[in-house]
């Protein structure tokens, strides 16, 4: 039963008992049982009235707890002439204006959050209670490599691919760097923060590929030719030296003659070796830009085998094409490319060194050409798979650290997509996604 019909009740009781007692003693009343009568029932109107004013508040705080629940924050209260409820009013009202527009600032923010999330190039993401992924947007989506595919509920470490295994692996307030489809480089970020007093993470993802490449790439010249320009000088200046050296030789014993001028060859040659050196450096910073044509791609494998035959043949390595008919052309510098792929396969014998195999593949892939060199030499050691493609690194003795570093500059100025990987299978595979016409 409602407080009000509570009230209505007792005070129902109340008024007949009252009439009861008046009824009980109309003898005694006389006249005065009417106007006793008349008084009881007046009490009564005031009684249900003084209720109905009390229970005003009452019904107010109901209307406005039904407002909160349906959430409609644009409604307001009228005056009812009392003071105390008229102030009552005003406070809810005041209250509900502020909801209102910071329903409208919070609806606003969350449209240019969502907007935000969807263009944003970053990838974002963001795990529950549980560590599961309870948001991802398409950029997130697309670095996970699971675009179209609904990611909330999920743990990283159910996610096949490189990349949750490195969002896994990193620790909280840190982040890492790693290469992403081939040579592509991404930063993962990941950070923590509380809500309701519970721990949740948000991962950052970040492509860099453009800005670490133009980063290295200013920094790569200015080193080429500060050293081009010192060792040219001083190679010029040291042979100039060396060969006025040699009009002396007439002067010297004949049994330290020979001794003599050996050695100033030996020292113009290594001057010379030198200056061949930083020349293969300064190649790299002048690389032309490229000046594609349409070609077909198949054209250049064969002088690349009939080059490399006879290297082969000593290490007894395999040759095998892989090649799809009716390629459409792709657009490329023919003589860059051909440049291109004697590093990479120059690059696969040396991993092979003997008794292999090294495979190319020529096929169309989802419309685009994409050529593969595969060997199955010793592959790619992943403790250093970050450096790959990075300017001086190499894992040769006697390597430069160049032959990766022009590779990726000509791809790059062509815009195509490229990588370099050892697959479960112990082959290392280059790949280059060449597009087509």
């Amino acid at each position: 039963m409602s407080l009000r019909n509570q009230f209505r009740l007792y005070l129902g009781i109340l008024h007949l008992v009252a009439l009861g007692v008046a009824a009980w003693y109309h003898k005694e009343l006389g006249n005065w049982f009417f106007l006793v009568e008349v008084l009881v029932l007046a009490s009564a109107l005031i009684g249900l009235r003084l209720i109905s004013l009390a229970m005003q508040p009452l019904e107010f705080v109901s209307s406005f707890r039904n407002l909160l629940n349906e959430s409609e924050f644009s409604t307001r209260f009228s005056d009812v002439g009392q003071l105390e409820m008229d102030q009552l009013i005003e406070t809810y009202n005041a209250m509900l204006r502020e909801l209102y527009e910071e329903r409208l600032k919070l609806g606003d923010q969350r449209g240019f959050l969502e907007r935000f999330m969807q263009v944003t190039p970053m990838g974002v993401l963001i795990t529950d209670f549980d560590h599961r992924i309870s948001l991802a947007n398409p950029a997130a989506a697309e670095f996970l490599e699971a675009a179209g595919t609904n990611l909330n509920g999920k743990r990283f470490s159910e996610l096949s691919g490189e990349i949750p295994r490195h969002i896994s692996a990193l620790e909280s307030g840190h982040s890492e760097l790693v290469l992403w489809r081939g040579a592509r480089r991404l930063r993962i970020q990941k950070q923590a923060f509380q809500d309701r007093g519970f721990d949740r993470e948000f991962v950052v993802l970040e492509e860099l590929t453009a800005l670490l490449n133009e980063s290295e790439r200013t920094a790569f010249e200015k080193v080429i030719r500060l050293m081009s320009h010192e060792v040219n000088n001083t190679i010029a200046s040291t042979n100039s030296l060396l060969e006025s050296c040699r009009t002396y030789a007439p002067q010297i014993s004949e049994d330290d003659r020979d001794d003599f001028l050996n050695a100033l060859n030996v020292v113009i040659t290594r001057n010379e070796h030198l200056n061949g050196f930083m020349r293969s450096f300064a190649e790299v910073v002048k690389l032309p830009e490229p000046n594609p044509e349409l070609c077909d791609i198949t054209d250049l494998l064969p002088p690349l085998e009939l080059m490399f035959r006879a290297q082969c043949e000593e290490r007894s390595i395999q040759w095998v094409n892989t090649i799809s008919p009716k390629l459409p052309l792709v657009n490329i510098d023919r003589e860059q490319m051909e440049q291109v792929l004697i590093n990479i396969v120059k690059n696969s014998i040396e991993a092979i060194d003997q008794r292999g195999v090294l495979e190319i593949v020529a096929k169309l892939d989802r419309g685009k050409v994409t050529l593969q060199i595969l060997d199955n030499g010793s592959g790619l050691d992943p403790r250093f798979s970050n450096e790959l493609f990075t300017p001086f690194y190499t894992s040769k003795s006697t390597g430069q650290g160049l032959g990766l570093t022009l590779i990726k500059e000509v791809l790059l100025r062509h815009g195509f997509e490229f990588g370099l990987e050892t697959g479960n299978d112990g082959r290392t595979c280059f790949t280059i996604t060449l597009g087509c016409r």
